[in-house]
C-alpha cells in the first residue's frame, strides 16, 4: 500500500498583501506631493497638446519634440469636463507652445489646477499600478515570494519614482513600457502572445519619448545574449518571434499615430536628434557646460538615490555579473545599457533621464534584501534595517520628493550646491512660496523664477527679475521697497546662474541667509536692512529697465 504523500502548504498571500500596501502608500505619498506642488515648467505643455490631440485627432503642436502617447494619456480625465480648446487663438495657430498653454491652463473655464492634478492622478495611479505589478511578478520568480514584498517597499520608498511618476510629463510613461518589454521578453518560454506583447511595449514605448530608440538595438542584443547563454543543445535563434515582435512594435506605433500620421514619428527624431546633438545648459556642483559632463549622471544617481536602494542593488549587480545566466541577463542588460547610452548624452538637465534603468534597480534591490531575509537572525536584522532606512528617507523629505538627496551631500538642504533644473527645481515650489507669503500677510516680492506657472495664480504680488519661463510674465504695479520690506525670491537654478551667460549674477546672495527656503527650491531673502544687498539688488533692476524703482531700494 503506498503512503501518502503529505499535501504542500499554499503559498502564503502575505508578500502581496503587503506588496499591494506599499503601492497604496506610493499612491498615498504621490498624492500629497501633487497637491504641494504647482505645475512644473513642462507640465502646462504636455497637458494642453495632449487634449488637443484627444479633441481634434490632429498632431501640430509639440509632435516634433515628444510623441504623443504620454501627453494624451495625462489628457484623458480632460474628456469628461471638455475644457475650452482655444483653437481659434493666434498662439495655436501658429504653434506657439508655451502661450498657448498658459492660455489653455490659466483662461480655461475649469481651473487650471484642477486640470493639472487630474492629469497627475491618473498618471500617478496608472503607472504606480501597472509599474508595481509587473515589478512583484519579475520579483517573485527572481527572488520568491519575500522578494515581493521588498520590491513593492522599495518601489514606494523612491523618491525619483515617486515624483517622476505623478507628474504630467512623458519620462513615467516611457521607463513603464521600458521596464515592461524587457519583463516580458525575460520569459524562458515565449509564445507567440509574449512576443506580441513585448513587441506592443516596445512601441508604446517608442511612442511615449524618443529616447526610446535604444528599446530596438538593446533588446536584439539581450536575445542574442540569452540565446547564447542557453545549455545545450542550444535551440536555434528565435528569428519568428523577433520578427512578430517587431512587427507588433510598429503596427502599436502606427496606431498611437492613427496610422496616417507615423511619418511624424520619423521628423519628430530626426528633430529631436538634431536637437540633443547641439546640447544645453547643464550644472554640476560649480561647474557649468552645454555639451555635457562625463561624470554628470554618475553623480546625479549617486546623491540622489536612496543609499539602501543604491548598496542592495548595486551589490547584488555585481555578484550576479560574475555569475551570469539568462534570467538575470535580462535585469542586468537594460540597467547597464540604457546608463551606458545616457553617459553619450549632451543634454544633462536631470536624473529624470536615467528614470528607465530605476526599475531595475529597484528589482535588484529587492532580490538583495529577500536574500537577506533567509540568511540567520543578522541577515533578517541588515533587511530590516535597510527597509526602514529606505522608508525614513522618502518621509523625510514628504512632499517635496523631487528635491530629494541623500545623505552623501548631506540632504535636500545641499542638493542646490549640486545640481540644479529638474533634479530639484521645475518650478514646483511656486505654490509653496505663496503660502509662506499669506501666512506673511503678503507682501509684494522681487521674483526670480524658473518655471512657467502664472504666480499671480497664487496671489503672489511680484516685480519680475531675471526670470526663465518662455511665457511673459508683466507682474504687478507695485514697489515691494516701499511697502516696507524688501523681498527677493529666488529659483535655486537661477541662483547657479544656470541659464544665463553671466555665471555670477547670483553670488552676492550666495554668502547670504535665506529668511526660507520653500521645499529646497526657491529661496526668499530679507534685504530690508541690508545696504549692500540692497545695493546689488538696485544694479539688477535698473538694467531690467526699472530705474526709479532702483533708486528707491538705496538706503541714504
Amino acid at each position: 500500500m503506498k503512503r501518502k504523500q503529505p499535501e504542500q502548504a499554499p503559498p502564503s498571500r502575505t508578500p502581496w498583501l503587503l506588496a499591494a500596501f506599499f503601492l497604496a502608500v506610493h499612491i498615498a505619498l504621490g498624492v500629497g506631493f501633487i497637491r504641494s506642488a504647482a505645475p512644473t515648467y513642462d507640465e502646462a505643455v504636455h497637458l494642453a497638446s495632449g487634449y488637443s490631440y484627444l479633441a481634434t485627432g490632429r498632431y501640430r503642436l509639440n509632435i516634433m519634440d515628444h510623441p504623443p502617447l504620454a501627453e494624451m494619456w495625462a489628457a484623458v480625465p480632460l474628456l469628461a469636463w471638455q475644457p475650452h480648446l482655444f483653437a481659434s487663438s493666434p498662439d495655436f495657430i501658429q504653434g506657439r507652445l508655451y502661450h498657448y498653454a498658459d492660455q489653455f491652463v490659466n483662461r480655461n473655464r475649469v481651473s487650471g489646477g484642477r486640470m493639472v492634478n487630474a492629469g497627475r492622478l491618473f498618471c500617478l495611479v496608472s503607472w504606480t499600478l501597472l509599474l508595481g505589478w509587473a515589478l512583484c511578478w519579475w520579483a517573485e520568480r527572481l527572488g520568491g515570494a519575500e522578494a515581493v514584498a521588498f520590491c513593492a517597499l522599495l518601489f514606494a520608498c523612491t523618491p525619483m519614482l515617486l515624483s517622476n511618476l505623478s507628474l504630467v510629463t512623458t519620462d513615467g510613461a516611457s521607463a513603464v513600457f521600458f521596464f515592461l518589454t524587457f519583463w516580458l521578453l525575460s520569459n524562458e518560454e515565449r509564445p507567440f502572445a509574449v512576443w506580441a506583447s513585448a513587441g506592443a511595449c516596445a512601441g508604446l514605448a517608442l511612442a511615449s519619448k524618443f529616447n526610446m530608440i535604444l528599446i530596438g538595438p538593446l533588446a536584439a542584443l539581450l536575445l542574442f545574449l540569452d540565446w547564447r547563454l542557453r545549455a545545450k543543445p542550444r535551440p536555434g535563434f528565435p528569428w519568428g518571434g523577433a520578427l512578430v515582435a517587431a512587427g507588433a512594435a510598429l503596427l502599436a506605433l502606427a496606431f498611437v499615430y492613427r496610422f496616417r500620421s507615423l511619418p511624424l514619428f520619423f521628423s519628430g527624431l530626426s528633430a529631436t536628434l538634431e536637437r540633443l546633438g547641439q546640447g544645453r545648459s547643464m550644472f554640476l556642483h560649480g561647474e557649468h557646460s552645454t555639451t555635457g559632463l562625463p561624470l554628470y549622471f554618475p553623480i546625479a544617481l549617486l546623491i540622489k538615490t536612496p543609499l539602501p536602494l543604491l548598496a542592495a542593488g548595486l551589490g547584488l549587480a555585481v555578484f550576479w555579473l560574475k555569475d551570469l545566466r539568462r534570467e538575470r541577463l535580462w535585469v542586468l542588460g537594460p540597467l547597464i545599457g540604457y546608463f551606458l547610452a545616457a553617459l553619450t548624452s549632451k543634454v544633462q538637465i536631470g536624473v529624470r533621464h536615467l528614470l528607465p534603468m530605476v526599475p531595475f534597480l529597484v528589482l535588484l534591490a529587492g532580490c538583495a534584501l529577500a536574500w537577506l531575509w533567509r540568511r540567520a537572525a543578522w541577515g533578517k536584522g541588515a533587511a530590516v534595517l535597510l527597509s526602514v532606512w529606505a522608508g525614513a528617507a522618502v518621509l523625510s523629505v514628504q512632499p517635496y520628493q523631487l528635491a530629494y538627496f541623500n545623505e552623501l551631500v548631506g540632504g535636500p538642504k545641499n542638493g542646490w550646491r549640486w545640481l540644479a533644473d529638474s533634479n530639484l527645481d521645475w518650478g514646483q515650489d511656486l505654490k509653496t512660496l505663496a503660502q509662506e507669503l499669506h501666512r506673511m500677510g503678503d507682501p509684494p516680492v522681487y521674483l526670480s523664477y524658473f518655471g512657467t506657472a502664472d504666480p499671480a495664480a497664487y496671489g503672489i504680488r511680484f516685480v519680475p527679475l531675471a526670470m526663465a519661463s518662455n511665457v511673459e510674465r508683466a507682474g504687478d504695479p507695485v514697489d515691494p521697497a516701499k511697502n516696507g520690506r524688501v523681498l527677493f525670491a529666488v529659483s535655486a537654478t537661477h541662483l547657479q546662474s544656470v541659464y544665463y551667460a553671466d555665471k555670477t549674477v547670483y553670488d552676492w546672495l550666495k554668502a547670504r541667509q535665506p529668511l526660507k527656503v520653500l521645499g529646497y527650491s526657491l529661496f526668499l531673502y530679507d534685504l530690508t536692512e541690508d545696504r549692500e544687498g540692497r545695493g546689488e539688488l538696485a544694479s539688477l533692476v535698473a538694467a531690467s529697465g526699472n530705474p526709479g524703482a532702483a533708486r528707491s531700494l538705496l538706503l541714504e
